[in-house]
């Protein structure tokens, strides 16, 4: 009976399929690479809970409270240290800057803020399912650049771009959604020479860039210049930021900041969203990243992830290392790689016989606007410990032979 009442835009939108399949990791008996969720052993529990309590019993008449849309100035102030720290740019933690609700509330604030329907969003052949969703939510035309092992196809965006600039009427280009750094889900990363002309592209043809970058810190050794370093008049690159990854994804605290005229108008948009972010959990988050022992937790992070990572590419290797048609990406970085098999298999249809063998993925689809990528399957290593990924790899890789066996019947064994 709801049916008829509903908006055309909730009758629109459609499930997760991540959130759907994070349901499986309810079984203790499935070793799951489907959902993103960061290993809970590498949450700064004690550290976290010492800075709680003094938060919640000393300084409760803030941390309880409601707070600023934008975001308290101390914790501004201490974000914007952070990212000097880290990036080395300088930016008005009072101006240039909102707290959100992890990075997930700064899509929808920026989809709602930037898209009319019709509006074009330029995005990467794959690209992070959460996005499509927020910019689906406002009726965006998405349009799918090919993701290469260094970036987007730039000959593809080119002929893409002026196709699109000589049609008449001409079409409205709002936004270049990338995630330079290990992106979700291809595992890939930017290249320096990529990032410096994608910016130049934008500034040209007035297009605002969305740079995400959830997983820039979990990079081994120097990460590449932000997309935002070469943003040299502050006006074209919008950057999202979430602590989910490095810290403790409960927490749920990020942060925008991008030019003062659009930060000012997402904090307008922000206020019919939820009034403010946690005080207690901006403050959390403020405190921990500043506290000396930060650096080591990084550390100890970026190593736990590299040797589950470097478990997983070892077995893939030794299980499916030479079989025709079937390829994975090597990150050295982030919590993603994505798988490729022949185009006949169809990773959805596979699923389920994944599910018998008790081991779950993301089938790749999901990730593509195009509805390509049904031969195309995600695997995160961050939740399984290092003897789940090597039993899990296993069991999948067997899933994958069968399944190549039935689709592919011509195809060397």
């Amino acid at each position: 009976m709801y049916q008829e009442l509903f908006s055309e835009r909730a009758r629109r939108i459609r499930k997760s399929a991540i959130r759907e399949l994070l349901k499986l990791t309810e079984r203790p008996d499935i070793i799951s690479f489907a959902g993103g969720l960061p290993d809970p052993e590498t949450f700064p529990r004690k550290q976290l809970a010492k800075i709680a309590d003094e938060e919640i019993l000393i300084h409760y008449a803030k941390s309880l409270q409601y707070g600023t849309t934008e975001g308290s100035k101390t914790v501004r102030s201490r974000f914007a240290q952070f990212i000097t720290q880290q990036e080395g740019i300088e930016i008005d933690p009072q101006s240039e800057l909102i707290v959100t609700t992890a990075s997930q509330q700064g899509l929808d604030l920026i989809a709602k803020t930037f898209i009319d329907p019709g509006d074009i969003v330029i995005c990467g052949l794959p690209t992070y399912l959460g996005a499509i969703q927020a910019f689906h939510m406002f009726q965006a035309r998405l349009i799918g650049i090919p993701v290469l092992d260094d970036g987007w196809d730039f000959d593809v965006l080119e002929a893409t771009l002026k196709k699109l600039l000589s049609t008449k009427p001409r079409p409205r280009i709002k936004l270049f959604y990338v995630i330079p750094d290990w992106q979700n889900p291809a595992g890939i990363c930017w290249s320096k020479e990529k990032r410096e002309r994608l910016v130049e592209i934008a500034e040209a043809l007035g297009i605002l860039i969305v740079e995400d970058i959830p997983y820039r810190q979990l990079t081994e050794g120097k990460p590449i210049p932000m997309m935002k370093a070469f943003d040299s008049d502050n006006e074209t690159v919008i950057v999202l930021f979430t602590f989910s990854k490095i810290l403790a994804a409960g927490l749920r605290v990020g942060y925008i900041y991008g030019p003062r005229e659009i930060i000012k108008k997402l904090v307008i948009m922000k206020q019919s969203t939820d009034l403010c972010t946690s005080p207690l959990t901006q403050r959390l988050v403020a405190r921990c990243i500043t506290d000396p022992e930060f650096k080591k937790h990084l550390f100890l992070l970026r190593e736990t992830y590299r040797i589950k990572r470097e478990a997983m590419l070892f077995i893939l290797q030794e299980t499916l290392g030479g079989i025709e048609r079937v390829s994975w990406t090597k990150p050295e970085g982030g919590l993603f790689l994505m798988v490729t098999l022949p185009e006949n298999v169809d990773t959805e249809k596979m699923l389920e016989r994944a599910i018998e063998y008790k081991v779950a993925y993301v089938p790749g689809q999901s990730f593509f606007v195009n509805n390509k990528g049904q031969n195309t399957l995600r695997l995160c290593w961050s939740l399984p410990t290092v003897d789940e990924i090597e039993i899990g790899i296993r069991r999948l890789a067997e899933v994958i032979k069968q399944e190549i066996s039935i689709s592919c019947p011509q195809a060397p064994k």
